[in-house]
């Protein structure tokens, strides 16, 4: 395995923070389908054993409180502790866990039509920059539900019958920089390849998303990061930040 496929280390668990923040790199699941497969939360395991010891919504999960797909790169989170594990799940319930991603994105503005199941784009990019608000329901679609589609009030019964019942929102920030258009999103609440999906529906897919671009995996690359997250502290309530460039190389 090369230096590539490891994880890097932003935070180490402590008594009074116990949790783990990593990097992980693209290419790298962030947890196992079965017990001791390669993963960012087995590589952050075999370091920290009492990871181990947390129990999440899957066992082969522990601790992990969120995942990032395995084409991205970015930054994860692991609790070390119970009460840690539990504490964050209620955070990220209550919409106090805010998630940043950044992309290079390509302007597709028939996007949708071309990749199909997208309902209407929910609104229209008229300048070179854009900041908005868009939410949806999700609905598994394609072969086996390998993808996700956005589901509105306005989406016919079949889709409306298939889509998960909850609201889920991604703040987008669009910027044309050098005849590139640039995103920075933020969500709070998140849904299966929800940013990736929501900006293809605004007709801004990520270059290079194999799922969610009309031209699908390009030469340069998949184009998308898990930058940051914030939540405020178990005991001062203090809002605490944490951002893949501050990550150092593993030992």
């Amino acid at each position: 395995m090369d230096g590539e496929r490891f994880i890097r280390i932003i935070h180490e668990p402590t008594e009074e923070e116990p949790f783990v923040v990593l990097d992980k790199p693209a290419g790298l699941p962030s947890a196992p389908l079965h017990e001791g497969d390669e993963s960012a939360y087995t590589q952050a395991a075999a370091r920290w054993p009492e990871l181990q010891a947390v129990s999440g919504r899957k066992a082969t999960e522990h601790g992990l409180v969120h995942r990032i797909d395995t084409v991205t790169r970015g930054i994860l989170l692991i609790a070390a502790s119970q009460p840690c594990y539990d504490y964050l799940q209620h955070i990220q319930q209550q919409g106090l866990f805010i998630k940043q991603y950044r992309a290079e994105c390509l302007c597709r503005p028939d996007c949708g039509v071309l990749l199909g199941g997208f309902p209407p784009p929910p609104l229209r990019v008229q300048h070179d920059c854009l900041s908005a608000t868009i939410e949806s329901c999700f609905r598994p679609y394609g072969e086996h539900g390998k993808a996700v589609r956005p589901v509105t009030g306005q989406a016919g019964k079949a889709a409306q019958k298939k889509a998960a019942p909850l609201l889920y929102r991604t703040e987008i920030s669009l910027r044309k920089e050098d005849g590139r258009w640039n995103a920075l999103c933020s969500i709070s609440r998140g849904y299966r390849h929800q940013v990736r999906c929501h900006l293809a529906w605004l007709g801004f897919p990520i270059q290079g998303d194999p799922l969610y671009s009309p031209d699908g995996a390009g030469e340069a690359g998949f184009s998308f990061t898990a930058e940051s997250f914030s939540f405020p502290d178990a005991k001062s309530g203090i809002r605490q930040f944490f951002s893949i460039k501050s990550a150092a190389a593993l030992d």
